[in-house]
């Protein structure tokens, strides 16, 4: 990690984006970045912001591995060009300042917030510390978190391993946070409202069984639960039939709980309720 002091941007927070297509945000307009490999070179810096990436990473993910000839010369001018760019939209001392050449390779500093991806993951962490606390808070966190995606990670970008897994990485994230945010209502006693979004995910990931246990305890709250137990019944039979397993003994435990109106699924704890109404 390069530790550096860099001069914020007046007026903006989010000026970078790996969600949806890469580019630069300046004035709340999104300046898209024309060209895959352009796109990958900025895409891999900010992955890697204050760290140096060499000359190597670059090239296994810009061009996978491939033999190119004048490798460092083509580089150079993607670099060249990233720069002239940052220079016209932020003006030459931002242009310096953040994108660094070293003798190894290159480095892009930014603060965490200036990166949706980065500020995305700082508000996922705060909402982490409300969820038993405060639950409402956590879920306006995740929900202002969640709002940072307008489109799949690294939209326009092929890259190499390094892009790959931090594709993989944030939408995995995006899911886990979607369903913080589900936990977050239903532990806040206000689960009403996101049954038909709950649905929705269920059935658009229907191996994540924490999305159908949620459903099932936010369908059984609701005084509803002969559906909740046929939700159960379809996630098994989808189970067995496709993968020829059962269900966890986490939602075998859930069901069994809602067969029996077992007491500890009304509960809400007190903060919670308190959170919900205030």
């Amino acid at each position: 990690m390069v530790v550096r002091q860099v001069t914020p941007v007046p007026g903006n927070t989010v000026i970078f984006k790996l969600f949806g297509s890469v580019g630069l945000v300046s004035g709340g307009r999104l300046l898209a970045i024309q060209g895959e490999r352009q796109r990958t070179l900025l895409a891999t810096l900010l992955i890697n912001s204050g760290k140096v990436v060499t000359k190597e990473q670059f090239f296994e993910e810009l061009w996978e591995g491939r033999v190119i000839a004048k490798a460092n010369n083509a580089l150079q001018a993607l670099v060249t060009r990233l720069r002239k760019l940052l220079r016209t939209t932020f003006g030459p001392e931002f242009a310096a300042e953040r994108l660094v050449t070293l003798p190894t390779g290159y480095v892009l500093h930014a603060e965490p917030d200036e990166i949706d991806a980065k500020l995305f993951e700082r508000l996922v962490a705060l909402a982490h510390a409300q969820l038993g606390p405060n639950p409402v808070r956590a879920r306006d966190l995740l929900t202002e978190a969640l709002e940072l995606w307008d489109g799949p990670v690294l939209e326009g970008v092929s890259g190499g391993p390094m892009c790959h897994s931090s594709v993989l990485h944030y939408e995995e994230s995006r899911l886990a946070a979607i369903e913080d945010k589900f936990h977050a209502c239903v532990v806040a006693g206000i689960e009403g409202g996101v049954i038909s979004e709950l649905k929705k995910m269920a059935m658009l990931y229907p191996w994540r069984e924490r999305l159908a246990e949620m459903l099932m305890i936010a369908l059984y709250r609701s005084g509803r639960q002969a559906d909740a137990l046929r939700e159960y019944n379809v996630v098994r039979r989808r189970l067995v039939d496709e993968l020829g397993m059962e269900p966890s003994a986490m939602l075998q435990d859930r069901m069994q709980a809602i067969l029996n109106h077992d007491p500890s699924l009304d509960l809400v704890p007190e903060v919670g309720r308190r959170a919900a109404t205030g």
